[in-house]
């Protein structure tokens, strides 16, 4: 019998990934922004603009930047 491990980088990424969904289901704030980030990670994928992404998500740029680095 074979046995293999999962890489450190996969592993930690896992369980990163998974403190941000426990994180999200427990506190309303933090489940909002995870929201906000990705509706504005769609439009940006449609071409929109930072002036009509502000209007439609409530959010600067610099504050998605901000909450985006916060979650790496």
């Amino acid at each position: 019998m074979k046995i293999t491990t999962v890489g450190k980088v996969v592993f930690r990424a896992a369980k990163q990934a998974q403190h941000l969904q426990e994180a999200g289901s427990n506190n309303p704030e933090v489940a909002e922004r995870l929201k906000k980030i990705r509706l504005v990670e769609t439009l940006r994928k449609a071409k929109r603009d930072w002036k009509e992404i502000k209007e439609l998500v409530g959010i600067s740029r610099s504050t998605y930047y901000e909450w985006k680095k916060r979650l790496e």
